[in-house]
């Protein structure tokens, strides 16, 4: 079991670390993905606990309702 683990770790050296491109390539693609996903973790969280008073949820309501025609 442990030389399987050595096996799987060896691997994902050769395959991540072995080259400085693919390394770098690697750790930007890892932050950009990541940043998304915080992004829109937190965006849905900040929106349902605010349901209700953000603009996006009262627009057509109180603020910017139907224009009356003149």
């Amino acid at each position: 079991q442990v030389a399987n683990m050595y096996a799987v770790a060896n691997s994902l050296y050769n395959v991540l670390m072995k080259r400085n491109t693919v390394t770098v390539a690697f750790v930007i693609a890892g932050a950009l993905a990541g940043e998304r996903f915080i992004d829109y973790t937190f965006d849905g969280i900040w929106s349902s606990k605010n349901q209700g008073k953000l603009y996006q949820h009262l627009e057509g309501t109180v603020i910017g309702g139907p224009k009356e025609e003149e």
